[in-house]
């Protein structure tokens, strides 16, 4: 079983992957976070990331996710399943993903939208937290409550990303709606699409990704 799972920022879309990959023991790719750790590094390909992603605020091109998906896809035992968290993001990455996706012999079975409203995402996402150590995804106000605390699972500093800020989410919500928009409805055309109301608690959108799921696959 191989699985794409979009959505804004803020729609909860990693929880959700790594609740799948649990359930269904499949490899979790979040491009998101390979971006950031690549940016992390000191080499031409890290700052290329770190200028996109930090001060230009938008997508990385598409010759840069080929590089990371192909090394990725060919480390993987073609019996595992993947998802995909937030990739692929704009039309020609979905051609890529297809085409490399059946030089190894496997195909996207279902394709997940995770959907919340844009003052919504921009609410949570500006609550988010980073740990500089472990890299988790801490909630201000819930499981951290001030900008000084440390974080709860390694005891690392704790920070903001940089397009974490409200600015940084509008610029790129209006990304998400030119360039992923196209995308979600290339794979609603193709009958893959599974809408999902990301308003509700954890557990209820991950039943109802389980149900779309089952009822994609019988139909």
């Amino acid at each position: 079983m191989n699985i794409v799972i979009l959505g804004q920022q803020g729609s909860g879309k990693g929880t959700q992957a790594a609740l799948l990959a649990e359930k269904f023991d499949l490899e979790h790719i979040d491009m998101g976070k390979t971006l950031r750790e690549i940016a992390l590094s000191d080499t031409p390909l890290g700052r290329e990331i770190y200028e996109i992603q930090n001060v230009r605020k938008t997508l990385v091109s598409s010759k840069i996710l080929r590089e990371i998906l192909n090394v990725k896809l060919k480390s993987i035992p073609l019996k595992k399943g993947i998802v995909f968290d937030g990739a692929p993001r704009t039309l020609d990455q979905v051609k890529y993903l297809e085409d490399a996706m059946l030089e190894l012999g496997r195909k996207i079975d279902y394709v997940l939208f995770i959907s919340i409203p844009e003052q919504e995402s921009i609410e949570r996402a500006s609550r988010r937290r980073l740990c500089n150590n472990c890299q988790a995804i801490l909630v201000m106000g819930k499981i951290i409550k001030k900008e000084n605390d440390r974080c709860p699972k390694c005891g690392g500093e704790v920070s903001q990303r940089k397009d974490d800020t409200p600015e940084g989410i509008k610029k790129r919500l209006e990304v998400f709606k030119n360039e992923t928009m196209p995308v979600l409805e290339y794979y609603e055309k193709e009958g893959s699409l599974i809408k999902i109301d990301g308003m509700q608690p954890v557990k209820k959108v991950f039943a109802d990704i389980i149900k779309g799921i089952k009822r994609q696959r019988l139909s």
